[in-house]
Parts: C-alpha cells; structure tokens; sequence
C-alpha cells in the first residue's frame, strides 16, 4: 500500500508540473529527483542520478534516434516530399477524394523514410492543404486527413516510439519494425477507403473546380520517377534491416548518404543554407528527444528503486484480471495520458511499469509494442497535447483548431478498430516474420 501512495504522488506530481506549463525533461527531472530525495534517504540517494541519467543515453541502440532524425530532416527540408505528393496525386488522379488519398500515400511513403511522424506532417501538409481546399475538399477534412497521415511515421519503420520502446523493452528493432508493417498497411488501406468514401458522399467522383485535363497515362507514368527515390530509400532501410544484412545504425547511416546523394546531387536543391539549417534542426530535435528519454528514465528508475513497478505487477497478477480487461484498462491509460504528454514521454514513463504486468500475462512485447505505437498514433491526433493537430495549424493559419480537431475525429475512430483488430487477432503482427 505503501508503493501504491508512491506511485500515485509521483504521477499526480507530475500532472501537476505539467499543467504549470515546465517541460516534460525538466518536469519528469524534477518529479523524480524529488520523489528520490524523499523516498531514497536523502542526499546521499542523489548520488546515482548522474551515472543513471548518462547510462540512459549511452546505449548503442539509441545512437540510431539521431541518425534516422538527421536522415529525415534531409528528406523534409530538400523538396523531395512535395515532388512526392505531386507524383501520387498525378497517378490518383480522376479517384474519388484522389487528393486525400493521395495525401495518406504519400506520408505513409514518408513515414518510411523519416520515422517522425511531425516530420511528415510538416513535410506533406504544407502543399497538400492548399492543394485539397483549392480543388473543393472541406478544410477540415483535408487538415484531418494531413493530420491523421502523418501519425503514420510513429507506426511505419523506422519509428523513433519504436526505437526507444525497443531498449525499454529489450526487444529487437529489427522484428519491431517487421512487425508494424501490416498493422500499417491496413491502417493506410482504412484511411483510404474512408476518404473514398467521403469523396462519394460529397459527390464528387471527379475532383471539384478542376479546370486543366485529367492526368493522361504518359504522365502517370513519367510521375513514377519522383516514387523510385523513396522506394529506393525504403529498400535500402527495411529491406537490409529485413534481410539480417544491417544493423538499424548501419541502416541509417545509408539511408542518410542516400537522401544526401539524392538531394545534392539529383534534385540539385541541397544548398548549403539548407544543409545547416538541416543540421540544427536535427540537432534540436534529437536533443529534445534524448533529453526526455533520459528524465523519463530517471523517473522510471525511482518507480523501480521504490518497488512501485514490483508491487502494481504482484497486484495485477494476484488479483487474476481477465485479459480483456487488463487490455482495454492498458490502452485506456495511454490514451488518457496522450491528453497531457508526449508520446515519446508516455512510453518512457509508463513501460517500466506495463512491461512486467505485460510479462506476467505471457504476452507478446512484440505484439504489445505494435499495440502502444497506435495508442501513442491517435495521442498524436486528439487535443489538447496532440502535436500533429498544430503542425496543421501552422501550415493551415486560416483554418480553426476546432475544425481541424473535427476533421481528425473520424480517424481516431479508424485507429481504434485497427486496435480492436490487432487485440482480437494478434498474429497480425508477425505474418511477415513468420513467412521470412
């Protein structure tokens, strides 16, 4: 009972700096230093917090979080997403809600390549909103499908949730990322039914207000060569990772001189101003990023020294909990807390605590890796924390919050039953690794 008041203070703590606006580094730092200082005996408790804070970001697996980082700032900054959007919509053109589709395509495409799924948003929306509502499509509708599209770079490999779930979890990145690539596929495929179907609602077969000619074969055709860059860039990420002949280090390190090549010296739109601006911008990012992973793991060391995560496991072991309920409580609490924090913090904080209930239930971590990286999907989606709905917003100026939120509904509830679908029928995750 005891660890039970523990857990709770240190939880309520951290909501409670949270809402005080500190960030989630220093608010998840200072929770867990407080909680140390109290629970620990002092001064003298504070003593491992060094070696623990630098240990948490030493690991060799996390050296892949800044490369994948810098590879995906390469694509984002050097025009490559928009000679992307340009080329799926020219092939989708005369579909029913061909735009929005092909906004879904093209950050699932993306995702593939920059494993952020802000980067893809940013990336994608900047044109394919404009695009959407020139052509007819409701503004909410087409920041929503921007929105949504771009949660796909936390679920489709190489996803940076993946990675640090993986050394929280002490799984292989390689299965991990094997193991999204259906739930992602079918994730992709609901999106683009239900944007099909929008259009045919709305009635319109052709897309609205267009004036030039529908796109003739010969240019869908001539707009593939736009595609084979990523598709190269995939084939050299996945397929080496797939195949055993990478490690996810080496793997980005290719990607990186591939995107390199292709944006100096293919596209020729690699400047130097924009190679700086690429290096901080990465820079920045995967700072950010260690440095909530490395309080967060602080944090998730106090939960462990003070027997909070041994106590909650025993708890739910020895109470014989259906798993049923067991799953849908787990996937209840992510979903509450995407409304305060990152996803990345989300992970850090609570799979210290879930991993070993998860264990006691003989479930599979791959599996339930796949199963957090769509609870932290539609955090990314819904308000008030949900980041991708103000990358919208500032691609989008001139479009409410309140509609972009509204326009990103209905893929929240897409999201759920592609949950509802793994938990029902597990096996889905690991359909490739069994074929390989």
């Amino acid at each position: 009972m005891n660890q039970f008041f523990i857990g709770a203070g240190m939880f309520g703590g951290l909501l409670a700096v949270l809402s005080c606006g500190v960030p989630i580094a220093f608010a998840l730092l200072f929770v867990a230093l407080t909680s140390l200082f109290v629970t620990g005996g002092g001064w003298d408790a504070l003593n491992l917090i060094a070696s623990s804070y630098w240990g948490s970001v030493a690991s060799f697996t996390l050296t892949s979080v800044p490369m994948f980082m810098f590879m995906g700032a390469i694509v984002s900054a050097s025009g490559m997403g928009a000679r992307l959007y340009g080329a799926m919509a020219t092939i989708l053109d005369g579909v029913p809600g061909g735009l929005a589709v092909a906004t879904t395509l093209a950050c699932g495409v993306m995702a593939a390549v920059s494993g952020s799924s802000v980067a893809t948003a940013a990336a994608v929306g900047g044109f394919a909103v404009s695009e959407m509502r020139r052509h007819g499509v409701p503004e909410g509708q087409a920041c929503g499908s921007v929105a949504a599209g771009g949660t796909l770079g936390i679920l489709l490999p190489p996803s940076i949730p993946l990675i640090v779930y993986s050394v929280i979890a002490e799984q292989s990145i390689g299965k991990l990322f094997v193991a999204t690539l259906v739930p992602g596929a079918i994730m992709a495929a609901a999106f683009g039914v239900f944007q099909i179907a929008m259009a045919l609602r709305r009635g319109d077969r052709r897309e609205p207000q267009r004036t030039r000619a529908r796109a003739s074969l010969k240019a869908r055709i001539v707009a593939l060569k736009d595609i084979g860059p990523f598709a190269l860039l995939i084939a050299i990420i996945l397929g080496s990772l797939y195949r055993g002949l990478a490690t996810p280090q080496e793997a980005a390190s290719l990607g990186i001189i591939a995107s390199l090549i292709l944006a100096g010296a293919v596209y020729r739109e690699l400047t130097w101003q924009k190679f700086r601006k690429i290096l901080v911008d990465a820079a920045q990012s995967s700072v950010m990023i260690l440095a909530v992973i490395s309080s967060a793991i602080v944090f998730g060391y106090v939960m462990t020294t003070s027997e909070v995560a041994a106590s909650l496991t025993h708890a739910v072991a020895g109470a014989h909990v259906e798993p049923w309920v067991l799953f849908v409580s787990i996937n209840l609490l992510l979903i509450f807390l995407g409304c305060f924090m990152e996803t990345i913090a989300i992970i850090v904080v609570t799979m210290p605590v879930l991993v070993p209930v998860v264990q006691a239930y003989h479930w599979n971590l791959i599996w339930f890796g796949v199963v957090v990286v769509i609870n932290m999907e539609m955090a990314l989606i819904h308000p008030p924390v949900g980041l991708n709905l103000f990358v919208v917003r500032s691609v989008a100026p001139d479009v409410p919050l309140r509609r972009i939120v509204l326009g990103t509904l209905p893929y929240v509830f897409i999201m759920a039953m592609v949950l509802a679908l793994i938990g029902l029928f597990p096996g889905l995750t690991s359909l490739l690794t069994s074929a390989a």
